[in-house]
């Protein structure tokens, strides 16, 4: 049986329990005493995925909900973990990630990147949450952060393009907060959780075997965090109006990955797990990874060599590397305040004003491994080695060091490769600062009895302050390492020359040699600043044409329409200071370069809605369905797009609708005026290692010479440099989003309703990176000089020991992006009492939603072609399993005001992306990586994972109280060694962007409403 026909089946299986007992978001909480239920009523609503107001209006597009009710009975204070529980979205920016953060919480629904997920409140805009990124995937979109969780009426998540509808930027898809905007009362929440995890993960035993022995305590309790909430709501004396105020402030502690059993050392790839890390050593691993440059010119180095007791040298070994990982934040820590307002007032039936007020400010610390010299990183290296000097007068050289480096000889310089931590000057720290303004003001009414409007002008502002701590300047430390015996003391030459009279010798080559005043010398804060705003000003207007008679004989309704114009203005600057430009900072990786740049729309749209049969034999509805939009952009492009849909109820009991949907997004801020740099980038260099695994001719094709073959370093890690930035020629990337479904709502089975619908998403001229792993293939197998040409290799053949060896990795407009699958929601409500026997037992309330990704492909380059549906990896990134799903069963007891319920969050089980179609070639490069004949056996696949989730809620007169327990068993997140585990969603050995990392959580919430 194939694992297609598996998982098909495990899907019918689902389908049949939840049409026998599956219960929907909305339900109320208690099933006894309701009381009788009034006819239907005529209701005018606007949907989201259109700006149609309507009589009983419905979606013609899928759209999954998520009512505040159920937010609620999650237990978690973050939005965006939330969300992340849906199997539509997946991980992006959040409070797991620590090195890459820039201290948002993002949305990426689908998969497809959250700079495709378009965010809106009340269905308008949430504007771009950081100045910083925009280039890099997942660092671009609405900072959900600013979202009070407490006023959330439901979430609306629909799946397509509605570019049409809303603008650029939903391509996968829209993810629309209704808020609250008529509470009457007041409302006090607060909940304090955290984590409790027993370690019992088979690797602790690796971690008691390796050198030093690491020993992790048998329970661990962290990531203590405290919510509270206040909401202020009145009506006017008239009922006319309403003002809902509200304020918020949470405090979340960190979780360190050292006490954790499976994140407690950095596990290296390999046919079993062992403890490694990186090269660049320290205390206590080692003193340091030292290589002569034994000709600067060629780049050629002697052995790698660590200091030993006395100033002596021993070879370096894989025990010696840096045990990095376990100082990571697992959770940053963080401490957010909201604040805010929505108020509106009916002046009289043609002028209803509204206004709102938001406010957030967030405080976020991401904590890496300590700084240092990193191995081969010196980027002011005149031979463009990554080396530094090191004078063969200087005092601190024990004898042992003198004659390997000097040749017993005083005078002259050495060059060498240097990986020494800077361990004691502490971990890197980053402390982001947000502060968030968002303001509407508007009016909406009737113009006439066919005819509404709505006007609105929106802005937005991003504050953004970060300050980079315990980094080291690279200059500091080569001015350290040139010193001279100046009347006994040691005393560097910068002092000596007046160039630097801070200068203190930074003493490496003595096992603890290295002073306080050095460290503090090395240290080199980082600071930068940005602003984001966003500007829109909208006015459409809704028409009822069947009051002109404009309809079909057929139908009931007439032609609904709605057209309007609008402006919107994006503006974002982002300033680093003068060591962040000029790559001052060790620990960064590359230089943090400015961003400015701005760019306006103006926009007019149109839509409309017919009823074709209503009421007819084989058609209690059919209705069609079609938007379109024109966008002039100050760039100098204009951009069309449009949508079309049907849907046809053929019985009040059955609704099938499909859509066709055209959607673009623009370049932002970031794409378009990113500088270009060399940095961190690609995963592989199948030229590296003892033994490549291309041949010598398909790697000369990249620039190795027959005498570096089998000579050049592979990273550990994975990581290599490309020539990255952004690309101010770069044009909008066009979607065709397509969806058909079908809903079925019984009415001999009250309660019951089944949704399945099948979406399709592909992307052409995406905007993305050509990717510098196939770039590098590409040329070995054809010798295209057009790829080749992108390849840059160091005087050493190395793509990743200086920032001269790059792979040119420029955004562009190039190939595609696609995805596919079928997404079920169903939901089914049973009275126990019903049921005869059971009496009256209350109600149990059953809600089902699950994704099938039948396709997850990427195109980099014209011909290169590869699938992460089912993967996960260096290329593929976090985890994109094929199935995915999140069953809830709720009991309403039959004891007045009390409530159970049990989740369970299903991940299908997923294979390295070296077995991926298309990824083949990434096995070699991860075998020579990790050391392995083939790709690691460690990370050959990730299991399958099951979490059950319970909570238990409670009534009593205006106060309720809600205790429970997420990941209730305790299962330990999958992991993988760090070959595979790309720095950013990889973090700890695991994926806390997907996975439950830090064992059970256990809440309790009270609320109080009066």
């Amino acid at each position: 049986m194939t694992r297609n026909s598996e998982i098909a089946r495990a899907v019918r299986r689902t389908l049949i329990l939840s049409a026998v007992a599956t219960a929907g978001a909305n339900l109320p909480i208690h099933a006894q005493d309701q009381p009788a239920q009034p006819p239907p009523t005529v209701q005018t609503v606007t949907v989201t995925g259109s700006r149609i107001v309507a009589p009983n209006q419905t979606s013609i597009s899928p759209v999954t909900v998520l009512s505040g009710e159920d937010i609620v009975n999650t237990g978690r204070t973050r939005v965006e973990d939330v969300l992340n529980q849906l199997p539509q979205i997946f991980g992006s920016q959040n409070s797991g990630v620590s090195n890459g953060a820039n201290g948002t919480a993002l949305v990426n629904l689908r998969n497809l990147d959250s700079k495709r997920t378009l965010v809106l409140i009340n269905g308008r805009r949430l504007g771009p949450g950081d100045p910083s990124g925009g280039f890099a995937r997942n660092t671009y979109g609405a900072d959900v952060n600013m979202i009070p969780e407490t006023l959330i009426e439901r979430v609306d998540v629909l799946t397509g393009g509605a570019s049409s509808v809303y603008g650029a930027d939903a391509v996968a898809g829209v993810v629309n907060f209704v808020m609250n905007t008529h509470f009457e009362g007041i409302k006090v929440q607060g909940s304090y959780g955290f984590y409790d995890h027993d370690n019992h993960n088979a690797v602790n035993s690796i971690l008691t075997n390796s050198i030093p022995p690491i020993n992790v305590p048998g329970n661990v309790h962290s990531g203590f965090s405290k919510d509270v909430s206040f909401v202020l709501g009145m009506n006017t004396p008239d009922n006319k109006g309403n003002a809902t105020f509200f304020a918020t402030y949470r405090n979340i502690a960190p979780i360190l990955q050292a006490p954790f059993d499976y994140s407690g050392c950095t596990l290296s790839s390999g046919d079993t797990f062992a403890c490694g890390g990186s090269s660049t050593s320290g205390p206590p691993n080692s003193g340091g990874r030292f290589n002569l440059i034994t000709n600067p010119t060629l780049g050629t180095t002697g052995p790698s060599q660590t200091i030993g007791p006395g100033g002596s040298l021993v070879p370096y070994t894989a025990a010696n590397a840096y045990n990095f990982g376990a100082l990571n934040y697992f959770q940053r820590p963080d401490e957010r305040y909201t604040a805010g307002a929505f108020i509106h007032y009916e002046v009289n039936e043609h002028a209803d004003v509204y206004n709102e007020l938001m406010f957030m400010r967030d405080d976020t610390t991401s904590q890496i491994a300590p700084s240092g010299a990193f191995y081969g990183g010196n980027p002011f290296d005149p031979n463009a080695n990554g080396a530094l000097t090191v004078n063969c007068g200087n005092p601190f050289l024990s004898a042992a060091e003198l004659g390997a480096w000097c040749g017993g000889a005083t005078a002259g310089n050495a060059q060498l490769l240097i990986g020494r931590r800077n361990v004691e000057g502490g971990n890197r720290q980053q402390q982001l600062t947000h502060n968030d303004y968002r303001v509407v003001i508007g009016s909406r009414g009737d113009i006439n009895d066919a005819w509404k409007y709505d006007v609105f002008g929106q802005y937005g502002q991003i504050e953004l302050g970060s300050i980079y701590l315990n980094d080291v300047s690279w200059s500091n430390v080569q001015n350290s390492l040139l010193v001279d015996n100046v009347n006994g003391v040691p005393t560097c030459q910068s002092v000596t020359s007046g160039a630097d009279a801070r200068c203190v010798p930074w003493n490496i080559f003595t096992p603890g040699g290295v002073t306080p005043a050095a460290t503090n010398y090395l240290a080199i804060p980082l600071l930068a600043k940005g602003t984001v705003t966003e500007r829109v000003v909208n006015a459409n207007v809704t028409g009822d044409l069947g009051k002109y008679g404009l309809q079909m004989p057929t139908a009931k309704a007439g032609l609904i329409v709605n057209a309007g114009f609008e402006y919107r203005q994006e503006k974002s600057d982002f300033e680093p200071d003068f060591a962040f430009i000029n790559n001052l900072g060790a620990g960064q990786g590359g230089a943090t370069l400015p961003i400015a740049g701005q760019y306006s729309v103006r926009e007019g749209f149109l839509e409309a809605r017919m009823p074709l049969l209503e009421d007819m034999p084989l058609a209690k509805e059919l209705a069609a369905e079609a938007g379109y939009r024109y966008s002039s952009y100050s760039l100098n492009f204009k951009t069309n797009t449009y949508k079309f849909g049907l849907e046809w109820s053929p019985l009040e009991d059955v609704r099938l609708r499909g859509t066709f949907q055209r959607a673009v997004r623009v370049p932002n801020v970031g794409e378009l005026f990113s500088p270009t740099q060399v940095a961190l980038d690609g995963v592989t260099d199948p030229c590296a290692g003892p033994a490549p695994t291309l041949t010598l001719a398909q790697c000369q094709r990249t620039g190795v010479t027959p005498a570096q073959y089998g000579q050049i370093d592979s990273n550990p890690v994975s990581q290599y440099n490309g020539f990255i930035g952004g690309n101010p020629n770069l044009k909008p990337e066009t979607a065709i989003t397509k969806s058909v479904g079908i809903s079925f709502t019984p009415t001999f089975a009250d309660g019951l309703r089944v949704s399945v619908d099948y979406f399709d998403i592909n992307i052409e001229s995406a905007i993305q990176n050509p990717n510098a792993d196939f770039t590098l293939i590409n040329c070995a197998s054809t010798g295209n000089p057009l790829t080749c040409g992108r390849i840059h290799r160091s005087n050493n053949g190395s793509l990743w020991t200086s920032p001269a060896g790059f792979v040119n990795d420029q955004l562009v407009n190039i190939g595609s992006i696609s995805t596919r699958g079928v997404d079920i929601d169903s939901a089914y409500r049973l009275r126990l009492g019903e049921m005869g026997r059971l009496g009256n037992m209350g109600r149990l309330n059953f809600s089902f939603v699950g994704t099938y990704t039948d396709k997850g492909a990427v195109s980099p380059q014209p011909g290169a072609t590869y699938e992460c549906s089912g993967f996960y990896g260096g290329i593929c990134q976090a985890p994109l399993p094929k199935w995915r799903h999140v069953f809830k069963t709720t009991w309403d007891t039959p004891v007045q005001g009390l409530d159970v319920s049990l989740t369970w969050r299903y991940f299908d089980s997923v294979k390295l992306d070296s077995s991926a179609p298309g990824l083949e070639f990434l096995g070699g490069a991860y075998a020579a990586a990790a050391g392995t004949a083939g790709p690691p056996a460690t990370d050959l696949h990730l299991s399958s994972i099951s979490y059950i989730d319970m909570s238990a809620g409670y009534q009593y007169d205006k106060y309720n109280v809600r205790v429970g327990v997420n990941n209730l068993t305790d299962k330990d997140p999958p992991i993988n060694g760090s070959t595979t585990c790309p720095a950013g969603p990889c973090n700890g050995n695991t994926w806390p962007v997907v996975y439950d990392v830090a064992g059970r959580y256990l809440y309790v919430m009270l609320t109080a409403e009066f």
